[in-house]
């Protein structure tokens, strides 16, 4: 009973995702076919939200709600689940992000004409796998979370069916996470053999008790695991699926996996190597420094040739994950708060500008090339102008959050003593100014054409949403100092000594080989 407890987030949503199945098999109405069914009202429309947004949205908020609860609970150092503040913050932003794209996908699946029920049903499935993967403390359960997390985001990626280009996503995804996974499972499997447990904790302490770099059958699980992890962030070399992905995925998809998908990969990767494997750090923080250094760089010289502005996100969030790998290498709690700081800013701003992309591109994503945002600030002044906050935010321009979450990653580097880290992250930013400021370009200093596609004016729900999306950025750039101090207490290493009486989840003994 107490693992269920522990799982209670977990849980809401599962049972949501089966009543949205069950409904939808037994109950045949208008409201749960093509899209939101007429019920959002078209593009512009204000019209009632399907019962299927409404059952993914509160199950959500009930998740959040439920994960702060268990805020106060405490688990044994070996227990299978995490009851901390790591996770705890994880989930806030998982749930925040899948509030955004769930909220703000409305409009899209109204006007491409795809149906409710099953969207929002995996999208509370995907949501499941991820907040396993950034509870697990057992490598069996990490694979679980991971695989549902994965399996899910494959069917939404190719969930357009009649688009070629979604299916032939779908395929690459699927076949590159396949490989992905199978990295994963040889990686855990060594990392077994080396230390005699699945129990992260456990072995952690075994790794802490004899010198990691003579043992070669754990250097080579961590660096399989590393491999397997790297693909899911999109790490370069291991990012060519990520941008014809993401490319090819419906933009919602798109939003939802460039934020939640590598948020919980990273978040479980942080926890991973910086706390679990900290003792091996010898192991993998050279190869976790490259990794950081060619992902900062590479995406971002090939964004500047990009005139897709969806493909042009798709580098970027590339980019934006060398960023974050930044405070892997610091492997600090200065690192890991400034981590999750940037990454909760990330997801919001993230988010936002997917939602702006596919509103602007119009029905089957047709305008969505750099030139036809020419004007958009003048002809749709408050998308334009949340746009313009959005990619400030990415290029990290002051006063966002964008901009302070990679002031703190700096420090941490620095701190650490990762001065080339550090400088590479700055000559990349500066390098990113150029194809996030030419779209700002296009939208207020050159004149869109006579026949230029104007967006429609969208609805108080999406304004909303979108607003909610810029207070949030700016508020994090204005006052980052607190949230940071509640993040660096958040992912404290130390466990609470007094666990709250019926919130215990009981530990197993692991098993020797």
């Amino acid at each position: 009973m107490n693992h269920w407890v522990a799982l209670l987030p977990e849980v809401v949503l599962s049972l949501a995702a089966m009543f949205i199945l069950m409904r939808d098999a037994f109950v045949r109405s208008d409201a749960g076919g093509a899209g939101a069914a007429g019920a959002a009202g078209g593009a512009g429309g204000g019209g009632r939200m399907s019962v299927d947004c409404l059952v993914t949205l509160y199950s959500i908020a009930g998740a959040f709600i439920a994960s702060l609860w268990l805020m106060d609970a405490s688990a044994p150092p070996d227990a299978m689940i995490a009851l901390d503040g790591f996770r705890v913050a994880a989930d806030t932003i998982l749930c925040g992000g899948a509030l955004l794209v769930v909220s703000l996908s409305r409009d899209y699946l109204s006007r491409e004409g795809l149906r409710s029920p099953e969207f929002h049903a995996l999208i509370l499935l995907a949501l499941v796998g991820m907040m396993v993967l950034v509870a697990a403390r057992d490598l069996i359960l990490l694979f679980v979370g991971l695989e549902l997390m994965s399996i899910s985001v494959y069917v939404l990626t190719g969930f357009v069916r009649k688009n070629p280009r979604s299916s032939e996503a779908s395929l690459k995804y699927f076949i590159v996470g396949a490989f992905a996974s199978a990295f994963v499972v040889y990686g855990m499997a060594l990392l077994y053999g080396a230390t005699g447990t699945t129990r992260l904790a456990t072995a952690a302490e075994r790794i802490a008790a004899a010198p990691a770099g003579g043992d070669l059958l754990l250097v080579a699980g961590i660096g399989l695991l590393l491999i397997g992890f790297a693909f899911k962030i999109a790490a370069v070399p291991f990012h060519m699926w990520a941008p014809d992905a993401y490319d090819g995925a419906p933009t919602p998809v798109t939003s939802f996996m460039a934020t939640g998908v590598k948020a919980a990969a990273f978040v479980a990767l942080l926890r991973v190597l910086t706390v679990d494997l900290g003792g091996a750090a010898e192991v993998w923080k050279g190869a976790v420094w490259w990794l950081a250094i060619l992902t900062m760089i590479v995406p971002n010289l090939v964004a500047l040739s990009q005139q897709d502005v969806k493909r042009m996100l798709a580098y970027s969030s590339v980019a934006h994950a060398g960023y974050l790998l930044v405070g892997v290498v610091a492997a600090s709690e200065l690192g890991r708060s400034a981590s999750i700081f940037y990454l909760a800013a990330y997801t919001v701003v993230t988010a936002g500008s997917f939602a702006i992309v596919f509103h602007v591109a119009g029905r089957g994503d047709r305008n969505q090339r750099v030139r036809d945002y020419r004007g958009l600030g003048w002809r749709r002044p408050v998308l334009g102008a949340a746009l313009l906050v959005f990619l400030l935010s990415l290029a990290g321009f002051p006063p966002t959050a964008g901009f302070v979450g990679k002031l703190y990653l700096l420090r941490a580097a620095v701190d650490a003593g990762e001065i080339s880290l550090a400088v590479t992250l700055v000559l990349t930013s500066l390098v990113a100014y150029y194809y996030y400021l030419r779209v700002v370009w296009k939208m207020y200093f050159e004149a869109a054409p006579e026949d230029a596609h104007t967006p429609p004016p969208p609805r108080p729900g999406f304004n909303l949403a979108i607003g909610t999306c810029v207070a949030l950025i700016l508020l994090g750039g204005l006052f980052p100092g607190r949230i940071i101090d509640r993040a660096r207490e958040a992912l404290a290493d130390a466990p609470s000594d007094a666990p709250a009486p019926g919130m215990v989840v009981q530990a197993e003994d692991p098993p020797t080989p």
